[in-house]
């Protein structure tokens, strides 16, 4: 079985089925509102990267690298990212479905023991790839954008206690770990889809469209336990798959 996944996995291991979905991630997460303006506008990462240094957008802690860091995580790239985690997976099955490779790996593997490879590693590779993209990302930030240590020990304390969990050591390895996972769980709406379709373009479209719906409709329940008080908001606020990232011990 574990020889089994190990090849679905190399298969995936061709360099643009990797390049493009780490850069379409690192171009989201630059796209991500870092800060907003004096006149209330949104202001893009990738703006206050490139912004002279008289726009003040370094001053503040807000514009430090590991905040920044945090705030890559926008709404586009939720939207978007499982097409880019899956396209390496959808291209490849495809292929293998239009020179029907596929028959022969049945009878080498078996029906049961080549699915449960294909998703496997599909999912693993999902993980990996995600996790390589926000690390990525996270050095870029590094470069660009001063260290959170560089700022007082007062505003450190302030943003250690609420956002950070008390260490920023702890907090990188949590994220980073929550991006592997959160990488997997993006993958399963692409090779869900898989099983029941079989036009690529429509396999490319599927996944973030579900993603969007999904996301639009836990918006929706949330806002209206809100507006009745209700206790199931932690329950709604732990389903949206973007917070897998916290990794947080809370019991949802």
């Amino acid at each position: 079985m574990l020889s089994c996944i190990k090849t679905e996995f190399q298969k995936l291991l061709y360099l643009p089925y990797i390049l493009l979905p780490i850069a379409g991630v690192l171009i989201l997460c630059l796209s991500a509102t870092g800060t907003t303006a004096a006149d209330g506008s949104e202001v893009s990462i990738f703006f206050m990267m490139i912004s002279s240094a008289e726009a003040g957008y370094r001053e503040s802690i807000e514009g430090s690298s590991l905040w920044l860091w945090r705030q890559g995580i926008g709404s586009w790239l939720i939207v978007f990212l499982p097409l880019l985690l899956t396209f390496g997976y959808l291209m490849q099955l495809s292929s293998e479905r239009q020179n029907g490779q596929l028959n022969l790996q049945l009878i080498r593997s078996g029906n049961l023991r080549w699915c449960a490879a294909k998703i496997i590693s599909g999912a693993l590779f999902g993980g990996f790839l995600f996790l390589a993209a926000y690390a990525l990302f996270g050095m870029v930030m590094r470069a660009a954008f001063p260290a959170f240590s560089s700022f007082s020990a007062e505003d450190q304390g302030f943003y250690l206690e609420w956002y950070f969990g008390g260490s920023v050591a702890w907090y990188i390895t949590k994220r980073l770990l929550g991006a592997f996972l959160y990488g997997i769980f993006g993958s399963v709406f692409g090779i869900g889809f898989a099983i029941f379709f079989r036009d690529k373009y429509m396999l490319l479209c599927l996944p973030f469209l579900m993603n969007y719906v999904c996301r639009q409709l836990l918006l929706k329940l949330e806002m209206d336990a809100w507006a009745v008080g209700a206790e199931t908001i932690p329950i709604l606020e732990a389903l949206f798959p973007d917070n897998i990232l916290n990794v947080s011990a809370n019991s949802y």
